[in-house]
C-alpha cells in the first residue's frame, strides 16, 4: 500500500470519526435527524399523569403503561411536530388529545381521568356524581304543632332582598356576577344563579342556559398557563344544563345535561390543548 493510500485512509477515518462522535454528542443532548427538515432538531417530549394504570399510545402504536405508584409516563425523543396521543385503559372511558410537540420543550398533561365505562364501578362513579350535583339536605327534626288561638295577626311585610357579600373574591347580585379586583368589581357575567370555586381557590365556575364558563381567578403556574383575568366557555350542550361541581379536584367539572341516548352525567376536562375530552355516563 502506498503512502498516498494510507495518508487517504487515515484521513478518511479521522473524518468517519469525527462524524460519528458529533451524531452521537447530538443523540446525547436529544437532537435527531429530522428527514422532513433535512437538519438535526431538538427533541422534545409528552408527560402526563393519569388516575388509573393504563397504556400510553403515540400515533397508534404503545410507547408505555403508566408506573404503578404515580400512574406517570413520559415519552421522549419526538421530532417537532403533531402527534396523536391516546390513554386507553379496557372499560375506562379514553383520553385523546392532538399534541404538538416543540423543540426542547415537554407538553405536560398531570390531571388525565379514565372512568370505568361498565358495571358496579361505573355506577358508584355516577353516584359520587349525583352526590356533588345535589348534595343531601337533612331532614329537620319534627316538632309538635301546638293548638292553634284565634288571634288577630297583622299582616307581614315583605321580605326584603338578601344583601350579597361583597366582601370575597367574588360575589352575585341581581343574578349578575361580579368579581373584586384593585380597581373595584368587574361585571363578568349575567343570568347567573350561582358560581363554584375550585377547591385550590385558582377558578370560578358556574353557568348560563347551555354554556358552562370558566374564570381563573389566580395566575395559574402549570400546563396549560393563564393569566388572571381569563375567561372561557368550557362546554356547550344541546339541552339546558341544570347543575355543575368541581370532580375530583380542579381540573374537571361535573355537569347534568340530561341529553337524550348521550348519559345523563358528564365529565368535561378544562384543559382545552389539542382537543377537549368529555367523558358521558
Amino acid at each position: 500500500m502506498t503512502r498516498n493510500a494510507r495518508r487517504a485512509i487515515f484521513f478518511l477515518a479521522t473524518i468517519i470519526f469525527l462524524a460519528v462522535g458529533y451524531t452521537a454528542i447530538l443523540y446525547a443532548q436529544g437532537y435527531r435527524y429530522d428527514f422532513v427538515q433535512a437538519r438535526f432538531s431538538r427533541t422534545g417530549a409528552v408527560s402526563l399523569r393519569a388516575n388509573t394504570q393504563a397504556n400510553v399510545f403515540v400515533d397508534g402504536v404503545k410507547k408505555d403503561t403508566t408506573s404503578f405508584i404515580t400512574n406517570s409516563a413520559s415519552v421522549s425523543g419526538l421530532l417537532p411536530g403533531v402527534y396523536t396521543v391516546k390513554v386507553q385503559k379496557d372499560d375506562y372511558s379514553k383520553w385523546q388529545k392532538k399534541v404538538t410537540v416543540q423543540e426542547g420543550y415537554v407538553q405536560d398533561f398531570p390531571h388525565v381521568i379514565l372512568l370505568p365505562m361498565a358495571g358496579t364501578d361505573r355506577e358508584n362513579v355516577m353516584g359520587e356524581i349525583k352526590e356533588l350535583l345535589y348534595p343531601a339536605v337533612p331532614s329537620p327534626k319534627p316538632t309538635v304543632t301546638p293548638i292553634p288561638t284565634v288571634t288577630k295577626t297583622p299582616r307581614p311585610s315583605p321580605t326584603p332582598a338578601p344583601t350579597p357579600d361583597i366582601t370575597g373574591p367574588y360575589y352575585i347580585d341581581k343574578k349578575t356576577l361580579f368579581i373584586n379586583s384593585p380597581d373595584g368589581p368587574i361585571s363578568v357575567a349575567t343570568g347567573v344563579s350561582d358560581a363554584f370555586r375550585s377547591p385550590d381557590g385558582q377558578k370560578l365556575i358556574w353557568f348560563v342556559g347551555n354554556q358552562v364558563w370558566l374564570y381563573w381567578l389566580n395566575d395559574q403556574n402549570e400546563q396549560p398557563f393563564h393569566k388572571a383575568g381569563d375567561i372561557a366557555v368550557i362546554g356547550r350542550f344541546s339541552q339546558p344544563i341544570k347543575a355543575i361541581s368541581w370532580f375530583r379536584g380542579n381540573a374537571h367539572i361535573a355537569v347534568d345535561a340530561d341529553l337524550p341516548g348521550q348519559g345523563t352525567f358528564k365529565v368535561i376536562e378544562i384543559d382545552t390543548r389539542g382537543g377537549q375530552n368529555i367523558i358521558s355516563l
